[in-house]
């Protein structure tokens, strides 16, 4: 497990900053989904070849394969050109359809009737939903290409 701090806005007046839990399989997924947006469109590569650049154990890569492509986010072909690639652009993957692919919703939440608690929860719910699905999979991708650039141009005497 992941910890991220992050700021939410329960109301307009309201804000609050929260430690969130991020499953690593679903960080995992984003880094090789990244990486596979740094590509031309449409160029495939292999679980292993995933596996070994982004340092993942293979048979991991291979299971989120598997989930991303049943929610149509990737495509799979065997054979000797085969692999893994985007099934659409990056700029039509949003972190939400990631996320909800993977963990069937943004925030694990109590669904309860009634409840000011779970009234609290689903609002949190719905702030990150809303800010996941702002995010496309492209921008996540541009950042990480800006953050590679600049970490290339320092060097050491």
């Amino acid at each position: 497990m992941l910890f991220v701090r992050c700021s939410v806005f329960l109301s307009k007046s309201r804000e609050e900053e929260l430690e969130m839990r991020i499953p690593q399989r679903l960080d995992y997924a984003m880094r090789t989904l990244v990486h596979l947006a740094s590509k031309p469109q449409g160029t495939f590569s292999s679980a292993g070849e995933l596996a070994t650049h982004l340092g993942l154990p293979k048979r991991f890569v291979e299971q989120q394969i598997t989930v991303l492509a049943r929610a149509s986010i990737m495509k799979c072909r065997r054979g000797p050109t085969g692999g893994c690639a985007l099934a659409r652009s990056p700029a039509e993957i949003s972190a939400l359809d990631i996320v909800t692919a993977l963990e069937g919703c943004a925030v694990d939440i109590p669904r309860q009737q009634g409840s000011a608690v779970a009234q609290l929860w689903s609002g949190l719910n719905e702030n990150v939903e809303e800010y996941l699905a702002s995010i496309s999979l492209k921008e996540i991708a541009d950042d990480q290409q800006e953050l590679d650039m600049s970490v290339e141009s320092i060097y050491y005497i």
